[in-house]
């Protein structure tokens, strides 16, 4: 009797743990926090010098404010003070964390991944994604190419806010690279465009400096006077050529010489703009619809004298965009730096200084901070229970899932996968009943809650979708993967070792291609088993294509089944046999000696994974996932 409670309490507890998230799953959920490290923040050293200790001063002030405004969601955050000598501010970074034993302190605690991190920062005398103009600075002003908002990924903005947030819509804001917020006095940066003929006459001085500087390099390396002579002729003429270049531009500019510069090089040199023919303020008409032109300003001398001082004469916070398809981690991030640092605070503080005189910095917004957190916290609790995955549909299958457990635009329940990059999100499709999930890329994702092994013999079916009208010669691509070895603690497919596993790849292609030799659309099948032998490894690998013109631009969702039935492998497309293991070759195209599985092969992971080639602008989702025994 005492062996049979046992036995149930066993069964028991496998149930009620099976399919729990691990520490590692849930870390994408987590309130993580700021790492007490200073490992990153080293280099600001004490001093007496009045400015440099006001500058720490401020220094301490930034990384109070964020900390307050932020709190790490699903990483680990880091700050760098730094003071140079025009510039000053805190450099973050958020990292990404592990339970693995080579990323835990001594204590258990965790520790920044390396290089596995994002930054974003506040700056005080700081343009971020700009870029100087070297050959025309270090004469007092300052001169730098700013793109404009817009610049970068037209396509990656084209959901943002144009101002970035409510919160930040009274300061001046820019979105390129980066997205930034400018607190200036009286809400003006101290900029001056820099017109046509300024940067001609600038580049034509430059050129005495230039060959100064030619010259003491020829004087490194030759003693001899003819050779330096020889040397000296030949920059001679080069600097002849550019000068008769911005001559020729200062002709045919005559009238226009008062207007702004906006040049076609971002980081515009000597060679670059004044070499050949190359007009350097000519900017085509698809470069002015992408904004891909770059005006030209700069910072007047006297300003830049006062940006030596500890007074800011701007501050610049930046930070790079994010969404949910992001992650909880940089998602968190992107939120609480536009809507929860107190930029009015940070304004008055530095610029009008009686407003806030007296009055301790509080987060904007801190009750939505205090209850987003809060959210967090709770859904990481709930997710060490798994929540029954809906299958009254199906209550006969081995295992079912329709995503209508989950909520639009949230986790999938009861699957596994990353939050970085673009990750899985379950959404609803136009003109197809039910909820998908939409593949991350880079990101596998499998049901935490799948019985394992399947059964020798199944069917694995599901829908597969992609967004259509695409122009390019490929649009969602995804790939199934089935597997006999487990999966790491983390939820990674294990490929190394003993086992057999195999995948089918599905990709659209664009009717337009139908009649050529570019048609991309297809159905790769491999099957690759590797066993000891002796003392050695035997490794069978086979595969399959299959022109799958199924799935295109134009018909964007298609049925496909995978059965294994008495070691045969098939696929069907639409309830279509296009792949079987009977006609299945080796990778140069020979015949097949065992046209299937091996006796006995239980498989014990399933992953879907996004190969999709543009995966910034198109998605490939899947549904109505079916295992049903044989």
């Amino acid at each position: 009797m005492k062996k049979v409670v046992l036995t149930l309490l066993v069964v028991t507890i496998c149930k009620s743990s099976f399919g729990q998230l691990t520490a590692e799953q849930r870390i994408q959920d987590s309130v993580i926090g700021w790492w007490d490290n200073n490992h990153f923040d080293n280099k600001i050293k004490p001093t007496n010098d009045p400015v440099q200790k006001k500058r720490i001063e401020i220094d301490d002030k930034i990384v109070e404010w964020m900390k307050k405004s932020y709190t790490p969601v699903g990483g680990l955050g880091t700050s760098t003070r730094q003071n140079l000598s025009l510039r000053y501010g805190v450099y973050f970074m958020v990292w990404n964390v592990s339970f693995s034993k080579e990323y835990l302190d001594e204590k258990g605690h965790f520790k920044p991944i390396d290089e596995e991190n994002t930054p974003f920062g506040i700056s005080v005398n700081n343009i971020p994604a700009s870029y100087a103009v070297k050959f025309l600075n270090g004469g007092g002003d300052y001169y730098f190419t700013w793109p404009p908002d817009g610049y970068f990924d037209w396509e990656k903005y084209k959901d943002a806010d144009p101002k970035i947030h409510l919160n930040v819509y009274k300061y001046i804001t820019r979105i390129n690279e980066v997205h930034s917020v400018f607190l200036a006095p009286n809400n003006k940066l101290p900029f001056v465009e820099v017109t046509k003929g300024e940067y001609l006459d600038a580049s034509e001085a430059s050129l005495d400096k230039e060959f100064q500087n030619k010259k003491d390099e020829i004087n490194s390396k030759w003693s001899d006077s003819k050779s330096r002579e020889e040397a000296y002729g030949y920059e001679q003429k080069e600097m002849d050529r550019y000068r008769n270049a911005i001559h020729k531009w200062k002709e045919k500019y005559n009238n226009r010489l008062n207007e702004p510069a906006v040049l076609h090089n971002m980081q515009p040199t000597i060679i670059g703009d004044f070499f050949g023919d190359m007009d350097p303020f000519a900017i085509s008409d698809i470069e002015k619809s992408r904004k891909q032109y770059f005006p030209l300003y700069k910072v007047p001398a006297n300003i830049m004298k006062q940006c030596k001082t500890a007074q800011p004469q701007w501050i610049a916070v930046w930070f790079g965009y994010n969404t949910k398809e992001n992650g909880n981690q940089l998602y968190e991030m992107y939120t609480a730096i536009t809507q929860n640092l107190n930029y009015d605070y940070i304004y008055n503080y530095f610029f009008d200084p009686e407003k806030v005189k007296g009055i301790a910095y509080k987060p904007a917004n801190e009750e939505q901070l205090k209850a987003r957190l809060d959210g967090y916290r709770k859904k990481n609790a709930a997710a060490i229970n798994p929540v029954a995955t809906n299958s009254a549909r199906y209550p006969d299958a081995f295992f079912f899932d329709d995503f209508s457990s989950a909520n639009e635009g949230g986790d999938p329940v009861n699957w596994y996968f990353k939050r970085y990059g673009k990750h899985a999100l379950v959404t609803a499709l136009k003109d197809h009943p039910g909820k998908w999930l939409k593949l991350g890329y880079g990101t596998p994702v499998n049901p935490s809650l799948l019985k394992k092994p399947l059964p020798e013999n199944f069917t694995l079916e599901y829908d597969l979708s992609t967004d259509g009208d695409f122009s390019s010669r490929t649009g969602g691509a995804a790939m199934l993967s089935l597997n006999t070895r487990g999966a790491t603690e983390d939820g990674v497919e294990i490929t190394g070792g003993n086992g057999t596993r195999v995948t089918v790849e599905i990709a659209s292609g664009n009717e337009a291609d139908y009649n050529n030799n570019n048609y991309r659309g297809i159905v790769r099948v491999r099957l690759n088993a590797t066993r000891p032998v002796k003392s050695s490894t035997l490794t069978d690998e086979l595969v399959y294509e299959y022109p799958l013109r199924e799935f295109t631009d134009k018909k964007t969702t298609i049925h496909v089944s995978v059965v294994v039935k008495d070691n045969l492998l098939s696929v069907l497309i639409n309830n279509k046999a296009v792949a079987v293991s009977t006609d299945f070759k080796t990778p140069y195209g020979g015949k097949c000696s065992t046209c299937g599985l091996q006796p006995g092969t239980k498989f014990n992971t399933v992953f879907w994974n996004n190969t999709t080639d543009d995966a910034d602008h198109m998605n490939v989702y899947i549904s109505n996932i079916k295992i049903t025994r044989q």
